[in-house]
């Protein structure tokens, strides 16, 4: 039963993806059939040639028969004289069906047909018997116990045999064609698996590289992210960093790393004109994708790369359709620059622009604010040194004022002219006092206030009595009530007649003014109303800001510099309280005044 050179049926399953020996003696046939090709599991590939049909009788008759009958289904046909070679074969390659002699010498079809369903590999081959002897039931059940598709008994039409086979070659190649399609899908998989690994990693890179940038508050720091972060995840082995000129003309290096200094020394400045990568990229608008020096010498043809980079890249810095300047880098490498690269370079060159601009905007910004400042603090000093020299003259002029009223012997004309000179040099006094106050809350610590204790309805009467002298013709009503607390009284008394002028100032000679000054509570009020035009709304949002005055009536003269109620204002809040105005044409306008009756440090 067993052949010199064959091994055992027990070592024959226990090597089920070996090669075995192949008998040198065996009618030759395993020596005359090529060499299948081969998957990686060392078992060969049906599908690489057409399906392969395994023929298996010991007449050889017989098989050059069968070969005859199924020459014409294009299919492979491997004829082996024993069971023994067979399962050599079936080591060798996958079978679309195996037609199976029954009686044959040594291994009969039923104990080949055994051992074929023993073995993992070969279990699901389809297997049809063949006989030249008469079928009893016994053969057909042992024949179909062994694993059996079908039973033919010689002689059978050739058509019948040719239906048979052609059946199961077809679905061999049905299955042939479903595990190249899984296979294929696998690999899609696993590369569709790559790509999103690949994409994570440029998003944490990204991620990454702009944290770093919305720290850069210069663009020597966000040249520094590029070059340390970005040129890492790049891959670039050296990187420059472009920015336009004053007059966007020229391109110049601003920080670059990774390029020898001959090189730098070429390509500090470059003209817009001049024809390079960088200034394409730049007038273009686009990024220029060179991923080899051949491409380098096809597009550029004046230009030597070679020992500088085998591939580069220039990069636009544009933000909102404004280009700032360019970045360039370049590998060691010659690469293609697939999609996902080339969007995430854009992006490395995107988070790059909005970082360079940012700074330029923060650094205007400053700029702008110091000029300001400086202006600001030039315009206070100038006021207080004006308003404090001023001082001195204008006392000269009102002694004088007072010497000429004591005289008796002046004029009816030469009195009033007097008089208008020493009201105009009282309302100039005015004018420096506010303008005092305001150098002082702007550059110092604020007015000062010297607290006693106060009652508002005595500072209301005072300053009334001195108000209705500058205003002889109108009439003021006073509802004034007891109102103690700790006070500067002549600062109380400045905001009284900052108010009550300001009334009498922007309201009609017959507009009823009212003053009422009561204790609420914790709290002093101090109202006072006119009922002439009302505020314009758009002074209201400004109307304590310095320098803010409302329209005079025609043939009215100024009296003011616009800096009263900043200074009531600023009074008020220097006591803890709070000041507020309501103007309509209905109700007219109305000031309310509140100060706490206890001090507030």
């Amino acid at each position: 039963m067993f052949h010199e050179g064959i091994e055992t049926m027990a070592e024959w399953l226990r090597r089920p993806g070996a090669r075995p020996r192949v008998a040198a003696g065996a009618n030759g046939v395993a020596n005359l059939l090529p060499p299948p090709e081969t998957s990686s599991d060392g078992l060969a590939v049906a599908g690489a040639h057409a399906p392969a049909v395994l023929l298996v009788d010991d007449n050889p008759a017989n098989l050059v028969s069968l070969e005859a009958i199924l020459g014409t289904l294009g299919v492979r046909l491997t004829k082996a004289s024993s069971g023994e070679q067979a399962l050599r074969f079936l080591l060798r390659e996958d079978y679309a069906v195996i037609l199976l002699d029954v009686r044959m010498a040594g291994m009969s079809g039923f104990e080949t047909a055994a051992l074929i369903k023993q073995r993992e590999r070969t279990r699901n081959v389809p297997i049809i018997f063949l006989t030249a002897y008469g079928r009893d039931d016994t053969e057909l059940v042992n024949g179909y116990a062994t694993g059996a598709v079908d039973f033919l008994q010689k002689p059978f039409p050739p058509e019948v045999l040719r239906s048979k086979v052609s059946v199961f070659v077809e679905l061999f190649r049905a299955q042939h064609q479903v595990r190249l399609q899984a296979e294929l899908l696998r690999q899609k998989e696993a590369e569709a698996r790559e790509l999103a690994a690949r994409a994570a990693g440029h998003i944490d890179r990204l991620r990454d590289f702009t944290a770093r940038l919305s720290e850069a508050g210069t663009v020597e720091q966000v040249c520094r992210a590029l070059f340390e972060q970005g040129l890492v995840a790049a891959g670039a082995k050296a990187g420059a960093v472009n920015l336009l000129d004053d007059a966007g003309e020229a391109l110049e290096i601003v920080d670059a790393v990774g390029y020898p200094e001959p090189v730098l020394a070429r390509w500090r400045r470059i003209p817009l004109s001049n024809p390079v990568p960088l200034t394409e990229a730049v007038r273009e608008q686009r990024p220029i994708w060179l991923g080899s020096l051949d491409e380098w010498q096809g597009r550029y043809p004046h230009l030597n790369a070679h020992g500088i980079h085998e591939s580069a890249i220039a990069l636009p810095l544009l933000v909102k359709g404004r280009a700032l300047g360019a970045i360039g880098l370049s590998f060691a490498r010659a690469r293609p620059f697939t999609e996902m690269d080339r969007a995430f370079f854009s992006a490395l060159a995107h988070a790059c622009a909005q970082a360079l601009e940012r700074v330029r905007l923060i650094t205007e910004e400053r700029r702008v604010h110091e000029e300001l400042r400086r202006r600001s603090e030039f315009e206070q000093q100038l006021v207080g040194i004006v308003s404090h020299d001023l001082r001195n003259p204008l006392a000269a002029i009102s002694m004088s004022v007072g010497l000429l009223e004591k005289k008796g012997e002046l004029s009816d004309g030469q009195r009033r002219t007097v008089q208008r000179i020493g009201q105009a040099s009282e309302r100039a006094a005015r004018m420096i006092r506010d303008l005092l106050d305001f150098t002082k809350a702007r550059l110092g610590g604020g007015i000062a206030l010297h607290r006693q204790p106060t009652d508002l309805r005595d500072v209301v009467q005072q300053v009334l009595d001195e108000v209705q002298l500058a205003h002889p013709g109108r009439h003021v009503q006073v509802e004034a009530s007891e109102a103690r607390g700790e006070w500067d009284p002549d600062r109380i008394a400045q905001v009284v007649s900052n108010l009550l002028a300001n009334a009498l100032t922007y309201s009609p000679p017959d507009a009823p003014v009212k003053v009422r000054a009561f204790a609420d509570g914790p709290f002093a009020v101090l109202s006072i109303y006119n009922g002439g035009e009302p505020i314009p709304p758009q002074l209201m949002s400004r109307l304590f800001e310095p320098m803010t005055r409302g329209a005079l009536r025609e043939g009215q003269s100024t009296r003011s510099i616009g800096l009263g109620l900043y200074i009531v204002r600023d009074i008020v809040r220097g006591h803890g309280g709070s000041v507020d105005v309501v103007s309509s044409r209905e109700d007219g306008t109305t000031f309310t005044v509140y100060l706490p009756l206890q001090r507030r440090d």
